[in-house]
């Protein structure tokens, strides 16, 4: 490309030597995530609920030439949420990225909404993710070297839904609750961000998908007229983990095909 030297550093979506933990990496996003960042060079260490899970995902990291363990973990339980964070430690020596992204939704209309309801979903989409953050970063300034937590919103903390308020309303704090861990661990060279990804074909909303006037409703409000790929957001999540994103912090990152702009 001849010799002339380039006027800054190109960015890069590298995270060789790195450590990530991510949580809910069994299934759905948490898994593309995983997956990719293993691919980035990150070693991986992958919650669920469920150890077997756990096992068979990061064997099949393993298996193509990545790095990971899988801890069973219970996001919900304080204790475990800390004990995660500290297996990364022992295991790969650190931790400089945490996904946030374990959750649940309960599709009730809110007249019926119960309590225990209401509090499964904030104990696993909010709870989880403010003590999560902060066992990260307690463990990311002690480190001395800052790191990037990437919490899993959704568009449904932006826009209002239909039967899913407890859900949008604990995504809503997430984004939030993001930008107020930005502000205060910046200082540490701590990046705090978020993703809003919109209707993402997964294994949960398969059924759905297979109604074809669900899917014309759908699209109507879509400006890219389809769903997203599992994929696409594991990419914005590399990309917020890795330095090409080094000027990015308190961000909550749209990934919807333009569902929000209607």
């Amino acid at each position: 490309m001849g010799n002339k030297q380039w006027p800054f550093d190109m960015p890069s979506f590298d995270v060789k030597g790195k450590t990530a933990v991510v949580t809910g990496a069994t299934k759905g996003l948490g898994y593309g995530i995983a997956v990719t960042l293993a691919y980035f060079g990150a070693n991986v260490l992958l919650t669920s609920r469920h150890q077997d899970e756990c096992d068979e995902v990061a064997n099949e990291i393993r298996d193509m030439g990545g790095r990971a363990i899988g801890v069973q973990t219970d996001v919900t339980d304080m204790d475990q949420v800390y004990a995660m964070i500290q297996r990364a430690v022992d295991e790969f020596g650190g931790v400089d990225i945490l996904v946030n992204n374990a959750g649940m939704a309960v599709t009730k209309f809110a007249v019926d909404v119960t309590r225990d309801d209401y509090d499964r979903v904030m104990d696993s989409n909010l709870r989880s993710v403010y003590f999560g953050c902060q066992a990260a970063a307690r463990q990311m300034i002690e480190q001395g070297r800052g790191g990037s937590i990437i919490n899993i919103a959704s568009i449904g903390g932006i826009k209002g839904s239909n039967a899913l308020s407890t859900y949008g309303s604990s995504k809503a704090a997430v984004i939030n609750l993001t930008k107020d861990f930005a502000v205060e661990w910046g200082r540490y060279n701590i990046r705090v961000n978020a993703i809003c990804p919109g209707y993402v074909k997964t294994a949960m909303n398969m059924e759905q998908l297979q109604d074809p006037a669900y899917v014309k409703r759908t699209l109507k409000s879509i400006p890219l007229k389809r769903f997203g790929e599992i994929g696409e957001v594991a990419s914005v999540a590399a990309f917020l983990a890795s330095d090409a994103s080094s000027i990015m912090t308190g961000a909550a990152v749209v990934a919807d095909m333009g569902a929000t702009l209607e």
